[in-house]
């Protein structure tokens, strides 16, 4: 072979290979449907941690808008919206004093409806997510539920079936 051609084929083999990006992870769970918003101070941090711990996909990321930067994830029938606003502040920054998310008025927790319990107890254990309260049982008068922190704080709260009436 001509020193060119081998000169390029060593070149072309000894190149690294771009390894590419891990799949994503299947949803957590399955429901009819729900949606919450998030106001987060990473976006890409908080894309990565819903993807990876509750199997959501980005469905929309538009550019900028006012300096503020968005992104829509989906699945198992859960859309977030995440906003990353730079003028934003933390709770304990905008209301100094303030302990706990509950000593302000508005909402300080979501929660989802799911249809398969146990697979979501099971995989959210299996990816490492902390369950901040619970599992708590079924009972007649009270779903399964457990509440987990996303990587920013934020509560949400997973809901199962209750129990059968005997």
């Amino acid at each position: 072979m001509k020193p060119a051609i081998l000169l390029a084929l060593s070149l072309v083999l000894a190149a690294p290979s771009r390894a590419q990006p891990a799949p994503d992870p299947e949803p957590a769970f399955t429901t009819s449907g729900a949606f919450f918003a998030a106001s987060v101070s990473n976006l890409d941090a908080s894309i990565l941690w819903y993807r990876q711990k509750l199997g959501l996909r980005v469905i929309m990321r538009p550019p900028l808008r006012e300096g503020v930067a968005m992104a829509l994830l989906a699945g198992g029938g859960l859309e977030v919206e995440l906003i990353h606003d730079p003028a934003a502040r933390p709770l304990r920054e905008a209301a100094p004093g303030v302990a706990h998310t509950t000593h302000v008025f508005g909402i300080f927790k979501a929660g989802v409806r799911v249809e398969e319990w146990d697979r979501l107890v099971a995989t959210l254990r299996a990816r490492n997510v902390p369950i901040a309260i619970g599992p708590f049982p079924p009972r007649v008068d009270q779903r399964a539920n457990l509440i987990i922190r996303d990587n920013e704080g934020n509560y949400i709260q997973f809901f199962g079936p209750f129990a059968t009436r005997p």
